[in-house]
């Protein structure tokens, strides 16, 4: 998911396609992930969001 400055929820299938659409988003944009785990057609957080820090490079 990306989160923009003013709050903005932005979803994504995976952590490497948010960090290729992130550049399209305003400054202070951050990417966030979760690891999530099914239980029949329930999907469960395990820990919440979870700010993921941004690659150098």
């Amino acid at each position: 998911m990306i989160r923009d400055s003013k709050g903005r929820k932005y979803s994504y299938d995976s952590e490497e396609e948010a960090f290729e659409e992130l550049p399209e988003h305003v400054e202070g944009a951050s990417v966030w992930t979760r690891e999530v785990y099914r239980v029949l057609f329930v999907t469960r957080s395990v820990d919440g969001w979870q700010q993921v820090p941004t690659p150098r490079g």
